[in-house]
Order: structure tokens, then sequence, then C-alpha cells
């Protein structure tokens, strides 16, 4: 299994043998401008040899399948939420949306914690991945969360 790892503020990554449980330090700094993601096969000094993945985003993201709607210049469109992290979300509508990169909009959607909490954010729209099926990248205008967000991301997001 791909072993995925976070980058630290100054560069470094820990990379921890599955095998033997051994940590090694190693400088990426120089990797960081990089568009696409970095993976490797690391070759631990007790001989195993193991796949990884440098991830550079800054909190980690949730694979979801919830349900919400977009608020958007007086128009409704129900969505799908695909994945989430602090900053943001990634939703499909099934349908192109006529929504352009950098417009505010306001997203509500449903946990899937315990009480099915009901979360509404004001958001900017990021980026567009794909326009026939509506799938687009949107960040929270807050990243505080004192709301139903805030515990969930505290207690239910693994």
């Amino acid at each position: 299994m791909m072993q995925k790892i976070f980058i630290t503020s100054n560069g470094l990554i820990d990379i921890s043998c599955p095998e033997c449980g051994k940590i090694r330090q190693v400088d990426v700094s120089k990797y960081l401008g990089r568009d696409k993601a970095l993976s490797f096969k690391a070759t631990c000094r007790c001989g195993h040899v193991f796949p990884v993945m440098i991830e550079r985003r800054q909190h980690i993201r949730k694979n979801l399948n919830l349900k919400g709607n977009i608020n958007y210049k007086s128009n409704q469109y129900p969505v799908k939420i695909l994945d989430i992290s602090k900053f943001g979300l990634r939703v499909m509508a099934g349908k192109a949306l006529n929504i352009i990169e950098g417009e505010h909009l306001e997203i509500t959607f449903i946990l899937n914690d315990p009480g099915k909490s009901t979360v509404s954010k004001e958001a900017v729209v990021k980026k567009k991945y794909d326009n026939q099926k509506g799938v687009i990248g949107i960040e929270f205008l807050s990243h505080e969360h004192y709301d139903a967000f805030g515990k969930y991301m505290l207690f239910y997001f693994q």
C-alpha cells in the first residue's frame, strides 16, 4: 500500500518503513514547485522497498458522498460533495454549471456525523475540473469553523 506523506513547513518529510518501523527524514524542498504529484519507491536500511507519495496539500482531504446545494445568483443547484478539507470542497452537480472561477456562492450541505448536521458556508469557486459534469473546487471564505463543521473536523474527520 502506498504511504502518503505530508511535507513539513521546512520542506522535510518523515518516511517510516512499514516493515521495521524505522523513520528517516528527507529534504524534498527542491521538489515543492512541481505541478504534479511526487511519488517514488523508498528503500529502507533494512532492505524493504515500498511506494511513497508526497502530499503537498496543507490539510488532509477526505473523499465523501454527501448531499448539498449551491446557491448562486438566485439559482439553487443540487450537488454531491466528492471530497472535503478544512479549507474547502470539491462538488459535482451532474450537469454543466454557469459559474465562473472567482465567483462567490453559498454552499449548504448535510454532514455524516451522528446528528446529520446542516452546514452553510460562504465560498469562492477556485477551479472547474469537469465542466460537463459540473465538478468544481470551492474554498471557504472563512477558515475558522466555530459551527457544526468545526466539531465535525475535530471529532469525525478521519
